[in-house]
């Protein structure tokens, strides 16, 4: 009968769950949205690690609620990730734009030039 309740305590304590610090949670969602909204999906290199943050954030959350204390770590790579995803889609917008801009100043100077 001790065994008995003592295995069930064993398993019981190793279906425990892990806290995920719910900031960490909120940064890591919070990157994968601004990759989102930024255009990530039509850049390849972006849309790669969206994707990594995406797939890294579910990870996690099943990791936490299986006891597994890695879930912090996978979480913070998937900030990361996500934090990446964003900054290549933001430096293609800007590179979009410096082109943009160089043609509107070509086309300036050759109206302005006889």
């Amino acid at each position: 009968m001790i065994s008995l309740a003592a295995l069930a305590l064993l398993g019981l304590g190793g279906c425990a769950s892990v806290q995920i610090p719910a900031s960490q949670l909120e940064r890591s969602e919070a990157s994968i949205r601004g990759a989102e909204e930024t255009g990530a999906d039509s850049v390849p290199a972006a849309k790669l690690h969206l994707q990594l943050a995406k797939d890294q954030t579910e990870s996690a959350k099943k990791m936490a609620s299986n006891g597994d204390r890695r879930a912090v770590l996978v979480l913070a790579r998937a900030e990361s990730d996500g934090e990446l995803a964003l900054v290549l889609a933001r430096e293609v917008a800007v590179h979009q734009s410096a082109l943009q801009a160089s043609e509107d100043l070509k086309a300036v100077h050759a109206r302005d030039t006889p």
